[in-house]
C-alpha cells in the first residue's frame, strides 16, 4: 500500500514540474523585459532591522502573505513550516503541546527545546532569554491577524545576537482597521476560538488587541500507540484527574501606537498534559508530564527619523517565563514500588522561571545614495532558576524561599554594526559584525558577509554568516542527585556556534518563479547534558549508599550540514496555481569522537511538498502533499518492553511519511463571513516520532492521525 502512495506521489510530482516547464515559452520570454525589482514588489524588515525589498536582503527571505494563510488553511506555525524546505516538524507529545519539535537544515532541537531557531512577534523576540528555547506551544501563536510572516534562512547572531542560530521567523501583524472573529471545531474535541479588533484612529495613533484560545483533548491512541500497547501500569484515581487535558493555550496580545512610541504586551498561559501521544483523559503511560506555565513580554518602543542619518529607535522591554507549580511528571511505573526506592517513586514536581530587562538602542544611517548602515547597543540584565525538581513524591515549588536558593543572576551586552553598499547598478555588498560579552562564558564575535546580484529575472545571493546559542540556564546551573545520577552545575561551557555558507539563485516572472539553493554549514561546540565525567559519588537513599556516575553539560560536539533545494510555483491555468519543493539534507555529528551522520541523528534526508492552490468566485481549496524519508535514531532501550522497538544495531527506525492535506474555503458568504473545512493527514497514516530525550518514557511518540476541523470566521 505504501509503496502505491510512492508512485502517485512521483507521478504527481511529474505532472506538476511538467506543466511548470512546458508552458507557451513565447509568452513567458516576453516577461525578461521586467526587471526582478519590478516584479518582487515586496518590502520585509527582518533580515537587515530596516524595510527593504525582498531581492535587496543579505539572506534569503520567504514570505507567507495573509491572503496565502486563508487560503492554505495554516491553523499555526507548524503549517507554515511543513510546507517549506528544510523544514522538519514533529509532534512532540500529542498535538503540538510543548511546541514539537522543529528542525531546520538538520539542525536538531535537544532538551531545552527548540533552542535552534528565533522567532519574533512585530521583531519582539518570544524566545526565552535564559537560553530555554521556546517554551510555549506553537500552536499558541495566533495567525489571524498577521500581516505576513517573514523567514530568514541561516542565522543571524549579527543583527540580533544569541538564539539566531539556524533561522529566524517574524510574525508582523496587520497595522491598519480590521475587526474579526472566529471559530473552530474538530476532530479529538478540539476548538479554536479567536477574536481580534485594530483600529487606526488617526494617521499617527493605532490601537488593536487579539485574542486565541485552542483547546484539545488530542488523539486517543488505545488501539495505535505503541506506547499504550507496551504499559505495564494503569494509574488510578487522583492521577488521571491531574493530567486532564492535552492542550488548553491561550493567548491575548495588546499593541498600541502613538506617534513616535508603541505599547506591546503578549500573554501566553498554557496548560497542557504530555503523554507521549496518549490521551490523558484516558490512561497515562509510563512517563507523563503535566506543563503549566504562563510567559509574559512587555515592551516600550521608540522611533523617530530626524533626518538620512539619524533613524533611531529605542526599546525597554520586560520578559518573564515561569512553570506553574502544578508541573510535574509522573513515573507511573514507580507508583506501586514498596522498597527503599519508593521516595523516588510517583510525581515530581518541577519549576522553571527567568525574568530579563533588556535595553536596546539602534541608528539607521543613509550615509549617501549608495551606503547605509544599521548600528546598534544591547544590554540584558538576567534572573533564572534552572529547570529545578523537588524529587519524586516531593512537593511543589511554590514558595519564595524554596525558589531563590535556586536564582542565578547574569548579564550580556553586544554591540553590533552592519553595512549596506550598492557597489554598481546590479551588485549589493554587505557585511558587518557584532560582539556580545556574557558575564558567565566567553565572548563571541559573529560577522556576516553577503553579495547579491541581479540582472534581469535574475537574483544570485550568496551570504557568509554566524549564530550562536549562549549555554541556558540549566545547562549551567542544574543540579539534581538521585539514585541514577549527581548531576553537577557547570559554568565553564561555550557557546554553540553555526558558521554557515548560503547560496540561493531565482527566477522570478509574473507567471513563474523558481528557487535553487545550497547551503553548507559548520557545527563547534554543541553542547550535550547529563555527559558522564568518570567520577562518581555516594547517594543514601533509605539508608542505603548507592554509587552513581557525576554527570554534566559539556561542550562535546561538532558536526557539518550541507544540502541542496529546489523550488517552483507557477499560475497553470486562471484559477490554478501549482508549487513544488524538494530539499536534501546531508552531513554528520561527531560526540565524543563517535561519527553519527544526520539520518541516524533522527533528520531525514530527503523531503518532497506539492500544493496546489485552486480559486474560483468565493471558493478556494488548496490540496497538499508531502513526503519525508525514513531516519533513525540510537536507543538505549537495549532490555526491558522497549528493546523490540529496536533493530539489531540499537536502532529505532522511522519508515518514510507520506502525508496529504486539504482545505476548503467558501468566502463572503455574507458581507464578511466565510466557512472553511480543513482536512490533515486524510489517508490516516499511522506514523511515528520520537521524544526530545529517547532515553526517557515511551520511545516513540504516535504522530497526528487524521485531523478534521470545521470553523467559521468573521471580518466586520
Amino acid at each position: 500500500m505504501f509503496g502505491i502512495k510512492i508512485k502517485i506521489t512521483v507521478l504527481v510530482a511529474l505532472f506538476l514540474f511538467s506543466n511548470i516547464f512546458s508552458q507557451d515559452t513565447a509568452k513567458t520570454s516576453e516577461l525578461f523585459d521586467l526587471s526582478i525589482a519590478e516584479l518582487m514588489d515586496i518590502s520585509v524588515v527582518t533580515s537587515a532591522k530596516w524595510e527593504q525589498n525582498i531581492f535587496e536582503t543579505s539572506s534569503k527571505v520567504t514570505v507567507i502573505s495573509e491572503k496565502e494563510i486563508k487560503e492554505r488553511g495554516y491553523h499555526d506555525l507548524m503549517d507554515v513550516f511543513q510546507s517549506l524546505p528544510f523544514f522538519q516538524i514533529q509532534s512532540q507529545q500529542g498535538h503540538w503541546t510543548k511546541g514539537g519539535l522543529v528542525n531546520f537544515q538538520g539542525l536538531r532541537s535537544g532538551d531545552s527545546g527548540n533552542n535552534k531557531i528565533l522567532i519574533l512577534i512585530d521583531g519582539l523576540e518570544i524566545n526565552d532569554e535564559g537560553g530555554e528555547g521556546i517554551f510555549l506551544g506553537l500552536n499558541s501563536i495566533p495567525l489571524n491577524s498577521v500581516k505576513q510572516i517573514e523567514i530568514v534562512n541561516g542565522p543571524n547572531s549579527t543583527l540580533y545576537g544569541r538564539d539566531a542560530f539556524g533561522a529566524m521567523i517574524n510574525i508582523i501583524t496587520i497595522k491598519e482597521s480590521k475587526s474579526y472573529a472566529g471559530y473552530s471545531s474538530g476532530t479529538f474535541n478540539s476548538q479554536r476560538i479567536y477574536g481580534g479588533v485594530s483600529h487606526k484612529f488617526e494617521e499617527d495613533i493605532f490601537g488593536s488587541i487579539n485574542y486565541f484560545n485552542y483547546r484539545s483533548d488530542e488523539q486517543d491512541p488505545t488501539k495505535i500507540s505503541l506506547a499504550y500497547k507496551l504499559r505495564e501500569v494503569f494509574p488510578d484515581h487522583p492521577y488521571t484527574e491531574q493530567f486532564y487535558r492535552a492542550s488548553d493555550n491561550k493567548y491575548l496580545g495588546l499593541k498600541f501606537n502613538y506617534k513616535d512610541f508603541s505599547l506591546h504586551y503578549n500573554l501566553f498561559d498554557i496548560d497542557v498534559a504530555e503523554t507521549y501521544g496518549s490521551n490523558p483523559n484516558l490512561y497515562v503511560v509510563e512517563y507523563s508530564t503535566r506543563l503549566a506555565f504562563v510567559n509574559q513580554q512587555f515592551a516600550l518602543h521608540y522611533s523617530s527619523n530626524y533626518n538620512n542619518l539619524l533613524n533611531l529607535e529605542a526599546e525597554f522591554q520586560w520578559k518573564k517565563n515561569e512553570f506553574d507549580p502544578r508541573t510535574a511528571n509522573l513515573y507511573t511505573g514507580d507508583l506501586n514500588r514498596s522498597d527503599s526506592l519508593f521516595a523516588y517513586g510517583g510525581r515530581k514536581y518541577y519549576y522553571f522561571k527567568t525574568e530579563s530587562y533588556a535595553y536596546k538602542i539602534q541608528n539607521i544611517a543613509e550615509i549617501s545614495d549608495k551606503i547605509k548602515n544599521v548600528s546598534g547597543i544591547e544590554l540584558e540584565d538576567i534572573r533564572g532558576i534552572p529547570v529545578i525538581s523537588e524529587g519524586k513524591g516531593g512537593e511543589p515549588i511554590s514558595t519564595e524561599t524554596q525558589r531563590n536558593k535556586f536564582e542565578h543572576y547574569f548579564k550580556n551586552w553586544g554591540v553590533f554594526s552592519e553595512f549596506n553598499y550598492t557597489a554598481f547598478e546590479n551588485l549589493i555588498m554587505s557585511f558587518g559584525g557584532r560582539i556580545d560579552h556574557h558575564s558567565l562564558h566567553e565572548p563571541t564575535f559573529m560577522p556576516r558577509v553577503a553579495f547579491i546580484y541581479n540582472r534581469g529575472n535574475h537574483l544570485l545571493r550568496f551570504t557568509f554568516s554566524t549564530g550562536y546559542i549562549a549555554p541556558s540556564v540549566t545547562q549551567s546551573f542544574f543540579e539534581s542527585i538521585t539514585t541514577f545520577s549527581w548531576i553537577k552545575p557547570n559554568t565553564n561551557l561555550k557557546a554553540e556556534k553555526n558558521s554557515s555558507h548560503q547560496f540561493d539563485w531565482s527566477y522570478v516572472s509574473k507567471e513563474i518563479n523558481i528557487n535553487a539553493g545550497m547551503f553548507f554549514n559548520i557545527l563547534e561546540d554543541a553542547i550535550v547534558e547529563s555527559v558522564t565525567t568518570g567520577d562518581s559519588a555516594f547517594v543514601n537513599v533509605g539508608g542505603t549508599n548507592y554509587r552513581v556516575p557525576i554527570l554534566m553539560s559539556r561542550n562535546v560536539s561538532s558536526g557539518r550540514r550541507y544540502g541542496f533545494s529546489l523550488s517552483a510555483s507557477k499560475t497553470l491555468f486562471d484559477r490554478l496555481t501549482a508549487s513544488a519543493n524538494y530539499s536534501l539534507i546531508l552531513g554528520e555529528d561527531k560526540v565524543l569522537n563517535k561519527e553519527i551522520h544526520v539520518n541516524k541523528n533522527h533528520v531525514s534526508n530527503h523531503k518532497i511538498h506539492l500544493g496546489l492552490q485552486y480559486t474560483r468566485g468565493m471558493i478556494s481549496c488548496y490540496t497538499e502533499l508531502f513526503w519525508l524519508s525514513r531516519k533513525s535514531i540510537k536507543s538505549n532501550h537495549t532490555t526491558g518492553k522497549y528493546a523490540i522497538l529496536s533493530d539489531s544495531e540499537g536502532y529505532i527506525n522511522f519508515d518514510p511519511v507520506f502525508l496529504a492535506n486539504a482545505n476548503l474555503r467558501v468566502n463572503n458568504i455574507l458581507d464578511g463571513f466565510s466557512i472553511y473545512v480543513r482536512v490533515k493527514n486524510i489517508f490516516d497514516n499511522e506514523y511515528y516520532g520520537q521524544t526530545i530525550n529517547a532515553q526517557w518514557g515511551a520511545p516513540v511518540v504516535l504522530q497526528d492521525m487524521r485531523r478534521i476541523d470545521l470553523g467559521f470566521d468573521y471580518e466586520f
